[in-house]
C-alpha cells in the first residue's frame, strides 16, 4: 500500500500544475447524487464514474460492458446462469442469492443486483460508485453500487424513435439481431403534470449451434420492456415523481460447450439433448416525493420490486441420459425510505440523516440430479435501518466528513428437500445488527484539484444455501465484513478541458462467504475466508480540440484468498474468481451537434480465473467498438460495430467431472443504426 500511495504523488503535481491551455470548450459540467446531496464527481471523497445518457441503450452501451468499459478493474459476466459486476475483485459463490455490488434504479433497491436489473434503455443517466456503500445505502453493496436513473418526462411535446439492425458471427454464418425503441412525453396538464412513456423490443438468432440435432436457436433473445414516468408539481416547495420500469426477457439457455475432455466443441458450439430455456420478468415501482423545509429538503421514496425467473436446464451440457434442472424464482420487495437533507451546496456544513424499512419475500424450486432432488425454499426478511453523515469544511481547503448506519436484519428461512431416499424439512433463522461507518478527508490543492482519502466498512448479509443444502447445518450462512481503505487525486485543469483522476485502495475481507465442499462432495456456504484486494486506478478525460474528446482508463490490482481451507482442497494464495492484474480503456468521439460524428473504443482486459481453484483461465484480450454516422439535426444515420476484430473470450467458465465448461461471449456484431427526435 505505502508504493501504491507514494504513485499517487506524480499524478497529483501533475494535475494540480497543468498549464492552462487556450480551449474552445471545456469538458460538460456533471453532476452526481453518489452521496445522496447533488455536486460535482470531482468534490466527491470516493470513486465516481458517470455514463451518460448519450452512451448509454445504443450499441455498445445496450448492456454492463458499458460499465467496465467506464471504469477500471471491473469484470462482467453476463451469461445464461447469472448476471454479475465483479468490481475491485469482489464477487460472491455462483450460486449465490446476493451480490456485493449494488444496483439502484430509480432510487430503489434490487434485491438481487445486476441478474434483477431490467435492461438498459430509457435511461438518463448512470453512476458507478466503487468501494464500500453501506452507510449510505445498506446491504448489499460491499463492493459498490451501480444507480441509473430513468428519463424525466418533457413538459413539452416531445418524442424519440431510434432503430437498430445488423447480424452478428455465428458458428455457421450470421445471426441477424435488431431492437427498436421509442419514446414520447409532454405536458398533460402545463406546469403542473408532465407524463413520459418509453417502449423497446429487441431479438437476436443466438451464434450458437447445437450439435447434436443442428438447431440454432439455442442462443435466440427476445426482450420487451416499459418505463413510464410522471412529474407532479404540487406547489413551490413539493414535487411528486413516479416511475415504473418492466421488462420481460424470453432467452434461450442452449449456451454452454465443453472445453476440455471427450465432449470438447470448437467456439459457438454446443452439444445438449434436452431443450433449455429461461425466462423471466423484473419490474421497479418507485414514487419519490420532495419537499423543501426551510434551509433542508426532505426527500421520501417508497419502491416495490417484483421478480420472477424460469428455467430449464441440460445440467450436464452433453448427450448424457440425465434429467434437466428446473428452477423456479419469485420474489417481492416493499422498501420505505425518507432523508432530511441540508439544501445548500455551498453551505461550510453539509448533512444528511434518514431511515429505511423494507420487507422481502423469497420463493425458490430448484429441482436437480439425476436421481432427482428437489428442494423449495421460503425466505422472508425484515430490514430497518438508520442513518446520517456530515462534512464540515474545518478550514477553507479542507473538509472531513463521517457518516454511520446502523442496520437490522431479520431474516426466517424454511427448505424441503425431497428425493427418492429422504423426505426432510428444516429452517434456521437470522438476526443481525450491523454498524457501517465512513470516515472522509478532503483537501484542495487547487481550486480545481483535490486530495481525498477514505475509510469504510462493507458487509453483505447473511444467507441461504437454496441450491445445495441437505440439512439445518449447511442451510444458512452468517455476513461477511471488510473494511476498506481509499487515498485518491481528482480534478480538472484551470481551462477546464482535462479532467483525471488516480486512486489507490486496499480492502481487507473477514469472514468471507465460500463454498465449502465436505469429503465426499457435498457443497454448502460457510463462513470460512479471509481476502485481501489492492490496486491503483487512473481515469482521464479531455476535449482536446473542438468537437474531438479522448478518454481513458487503467487498473492496476491483486486479488487474493488469503485464507480459504475446506475439508478437500487449500485455496489459500489463490487469486479471487474474474479479479484480472490489469483492466484498461480507451475511447474518441468525434462530432457535436449536426454533421458527421464517428466514436471508437478499445477495452482490455489482463487474465483471470473464473474458479476459487485457479483452474479455469481466461487469458487477456481486447475488444474494439466504433461507430460512423452523420446527424442532420433532427435525424441520425449510422453504421456501428462491437468487437470489430471478432476477439474470442468467455463470460462465464467452471470445472465439472467431465472437462471445462465455458459460455462464448459475443462475436463481431455490424450493424445500421437510425434515429430522430420531434
Amino acid at each position: 500500500m505505502k508504493a501504491i500511495r507514494y504513485a499517487i504523488l506524480p499524478a497529483a503535481a501533475g494535475l494540480a500544475f497543468a498549464a492552462p491551455a487556450a480551449a474552445e470548450e471545456a469538458l460538460p459540467t456533471l453532476e452526481v447524487t453518489a452521496r445522496q446531496w447533488k455536486e460535482d464527481p470531482s468534490t466527491v471523497p470516493g470513486s465516481v464514474a458517470v455514463v451518460p445518457a448519450e452512451r448509454l441503450g445504443g450499441p455498445g452501451g445496450d448492456d454492463f460492458e458499458a460499465v467496465a468499459a467506464a471504469t477500471p478493474n471491473v469484470a462482467i459476466e453476463q451469461s445464461s446462469a447469472q448476471t454479475r459486476v465483479v468490481m475491485r475483485g469482489m464477487s460472491v459463490a455462483n450460486t449465490g442469492l446476493q451480490d456485493p455490488v449494488g444496483y439502484f434504479v430509480d432510487g430503489v433497491a434490487l434485491p438481487f443486483g445486476a441478474t434483477q436489473a431490467p435492461g438498459f434503455f430509457g435511461l438518463r443517466s448512470m453512476e458507478i460508485l466503487k468501494g464500500p456503500q453501506g452507510t449510505l445505502y445498506g446491504r448489499n453493496t460491499e463492493a459498490g453500487a451501480i444507480k441509473v436513473e430513468t428519463r424525466d418526462p418533457s413538459w413539452t411535446p416531445a418524442a424519440s424513435l431510434d432503430l437498430s439492425a445488423g447480424f452478428a458471427k455465428a458458428a455457421e454464418g450470421r445471426a441477424p439481431l435488431g431492437a427498436v425503441e421509442g419514446w414520447v412525453s409532454g405536458a398533460a396538464i402545463p406546469d403542473r403534470l408532465a407524463l413520459g412513456l418509453t417502449i423497446r423490443a429487441e431479438g437476436a438468432e443466438g451464434p450458437f449451434r447445437n450439435r447434436r440435432d443442428g438447431r440454432d436457436d439455442g442462443g435466440d433473445t427476445e426482450r420487451l420492456g416499459f418505463s413510464g414516468a410522471a412529474s407532479l408539481i404540487l406547489d413551490d416547495d413539493t414535487d411528486v415523481s413516479f416511475k415504473s420500469t418492466v421488462a420481460r426477457n424470453d432467452l434461450g439457455k442452449m449456451r454452454m460447450r465443453y472445453r476440455t475432455g471427450a465432449y470438447a466443441t470448437p467456439r459457438f458450439e454446443t452439444n445438449y439433448d434436452t431443450d433449455s430455456w429461461d425466462d423471466s420478468t423484473s419490474a421497479v415501482q418507485s414514487l419519490q416525493v420532495n419537499h423543501r423545509v426551510g434551509d433542508a429538503e426532505l426527500t421520501a421514496i417508497t419502491g416495490w420490486t417484483h421478480y420472477d425467473r424460469d428455467f430449464q436446464m441440460d445440467v450436464d451440457t452433453a448427450s448424457l441420459p440425465t434429467l434437466p434442472a428446473l428452477y423456479s424464482h419469485t420474489d417481492d420487495a416493499l422498501s420505505q425510505e425518507l432523508r432530511l437533507a441540508s439544501a445548500d451546496p455551498s453551505a461550510r456544513l453539509k448533512w444528511l440523516g434518514g431511515m429505511h424499512v423494507y420487507r422481502e419475500w423469497t420463493d425458490i424450486d430448484y429441482a436437480i440430479g439425476t436421481p432427482r432432488v428437489t428442494r423449495r425454499t421460503e425466505i422472508d426478511q425484515t430490514g430497518v435501518a438508520g442513518f446520517g453523515q456530515m462534512e464540515y469544511a474545518v478550514l477553507e481547503r479542507l473538509r472531513l466528513g463521517v457518516g454511520g448506519r446502523v442496520e437490522h436484519v431479520a431474516q426466517s428461512g424454511d427448505q424441503r428437500y425431497e428425493s427418492a431416499a429422504l423426505d426432510t424439512a428444516y429452517d434456521a433463522d437470522q438476526d443481525v445488527t450491523t454498524f457501517l461507518p465512513r470516515f472522509t478527508a478532503a483537501f484542495d490543492l487547487t481550486p480545481e484539484t483535490m486530495f481525498y482519502a477514505s475509510l469504510a466498512r462493507g458487509y453483505m448479509p447473511g444467507g441461504y444455501n437454496y441450491a445445495m443444502a441437505s440439512s439445518a447445518a449447511s442451510f444458512a450462512y452468517d455476513p461477511e465484513y471488510s473494511w476498506t481503505t481509499e487515498l485518491g487525486v481528482k480534478g480538472r485543469t484551470a481551462d477546464g478541458r482535462l479532467g483525471a483522476g488516480v486512486a489507490a485502495f486496499r480492502t481487507v475481507t473477514r469472514d468471507k462467504q465460500v463454498v465449502e465442499i465436505a469429503v465426499g462432495g457435498a457443497q454448502s456456504f460457510a463462513n470460512a475466508g479471509e481476502a485481501e484486494v489492492y490496486g491503483l486506478e487512473f481515469e482521464a478525460d479531455a476535449e482536446i480540440a473542438p468537437k474531438l474528446r479522448i478518454s481513458g482508463n487503467f487498473g492496476l490490482q491483486h486479488a487474493e484468498s488469503t485464507d480459504y481451507r475446506t475439508a478437500t482442497a487449500d485455496y489459500s494464495g489463490n487469486r479471487l474468481p474474474m479479479a484480472a492484474n490489469y483492466t484498461w480503456a480507451a475511447g474518441v468521439d468525434y462530432g457535436k451537434g449536426e454533421g458527421a460524428f464517428a466514436g471508437a473504443r478499445v477495452r482490455g482486459s489482463g487474465p483471470y480465473y473464473f474458479d476459487s481453484a485457479n483452474l479455469v483461465r481466461q487469458s487477456a484480450y481486447a475488444t474494439v467498438d466504433a461507430e460512423l454516422g452523420y446527424d442532420f439535426g433532427g435525424a441520425r444515420v449510422s453504421l456501428w460495430g462491437t468487437n470489430l476484430f471478432d476477439e474470442g473470450y468467455y463470460t462465464r467458465g467452471l470445472v465439472a467431472p467431465l472437462g471445462q465448461i465455458v459460455e462464448d461471449a459475443a462475436g463481431r456484431e455490424i450493424g445500421l443504426r437510425v434515429s430522430a427526435k420531434w
